[in-house]
């Protein structure tokens, strides 16, 4: 399967939509009928997805054993989140009152309590949090513990529960499809972790199994599809048919389900001659380099934003507009150089030492 650049692309969109919906809930405006966050959890569920569907085509090509893999992994989400999490923790201590004294914003109250827990339940925040475990700790225990410090990595530590069953689960929801045995121990799986699910923060996996079994299943209907040649008209009037179900069957979640499914048909297109004006602004300049960086972006736009927050109030900006406009300059601005620095200088090596892993493993002899 050729890489797909549209889900390039498309990861720097839903990191923009997050960080617009972080944005969005710090200013004093509103738009009536809009959620003041954008409703960007939405973008976290594609991420999800396209977290499925990556891990589907790495498990399918390299065939590597367990310990490499999940080293390679490690290695990936790690570093960079280990950087902004020692950020966020000594930006908690040194402005422990700064969503206190923020003059408004949608997030001002939560966000207020959300740091003053983090501040409570200081180490053991930082104990579930260094190994990504966080959204494994249920409210009882540590209370909102999955948004302690860096909020919005609870969607990592969910993806690193994923990371470290996937080798396994894959194969088994290949399985399911040869074996009624199989097919029913899944489900009942399926099940189980739906029920622990309400008991557990919304990091926990059994709340996402559907979306990353989404992008699972995306990966072996495109290698099936990759003999085949198959009609611009009638990928498009699948993705209508199958939205327009979604919609009519009220489904929770559709528009992260719809998202996915017009970006990969648009992709499907693309494979097969035609590339529409969407998979042009998916693999635009601007979209793929904003892809390639988008989990720096994703750790680190609270950062400036937290700082922008704070400079303004003690620059005396209060006025609706004017503050909008500054802090979301100061929030782009801060967020694409320091995208650009932990790129540069904590993923790309590590992401390259893990590959190093892999070959070595792979030239070792038997």
């Amino acid at each position: 399967m050729r890489h797909i650049r549209e889900y390039d692309g498309l990861r720097g969109i839903m990191a923009i939509w997050v960080l617009l919906g972080h944005f969005s809930a710090s200013i004093f405006l509103s738009i009536p009928h809009i959620p003041a966050n954008l409703s960007n959890r939405q973008a976290v569920d594609v991420f999800i997805i396209l977290s499925g569907f990556a891990i589907a085509v790495l498990i399918d090509r390299s065939g590597e054993p367990y310990g490499i893999y999940i080293a390679r992994r490690a290695l990936r989400i790690f570093p960079v989140y280990w950087v902004y999490l020692s950020a966020s923790v000594a930006m908690a201590l040194l402005l422990p009152f700064v969503w206190q004294d923020a003059p408004g914003g949608a997030m001002r109250e939560a966000r207020s309590d959300i740091l003053a827990s983090s501040i409570s339940y200081f180490w053991p925040n930082i104990a579930t949090h260094i190994p990504a475990l966080q959204s494994l700790i249920p409210n009882s225990i540590i209370p909102q513990g999955e948004y302690a410090f860096l909020g919005q990595a609870w969607s990592i530590s969910l993806e690193w529960q994923f990371y470290l069953i996937a080798p396994f689960a894959i194969p088994a929801l290949l399985a399911a499809r040869r074996s009624w045995s199989v097919a029913l121990g899944l489900l009942a799986a399926f099940l189980t972790l739906g029920v622990i699910g309400r008991a557990m923060p919304m990091g926990f996996i059994g709340r996402y199994a559907i979306f990353f079994t989404i992008g699972i299943a995306t990966h072996h209907l495109l290698n099936w599809q990759k003999t085949r040649s198959i009609q611009i008209a009638t990928i498009a009037t699948i993705a209508i048919l199958v939205i327009g179900a979604l919609i009519l069957l009220r489904v929770p979640s559709v528009l992260p389900i719809s998202i996915w499914i017009v970006v990969s048909a648009c992709a499907l297109a693309h494979a097969n001659g035609y590339k529409s004006r969407l998979s042009q602004l998916l693999t635009s300049r601007i979209a793929l380099w904003i892809g390639e960086r988008s989990y720096s972006v994703y750790l680190a736009h609270m950062i400036p934003l937290t700082i922008g927050m704070t400079a303004l109030e003690k620059a005396g900006i209060r006025e609706p507009i004017t503050h909008a406009l500054a802090l979301l300059l100061i929030t782009v601005l801060g967020t694409a150089v320091l995208a650009y620095l932990s790129f540069r200088w904590v993923e790309q090596p590590f992401q390259r030492f893990g590959k190093q892993l892999s070959t070595r493993a792979q030239q070792a002899p038997a």
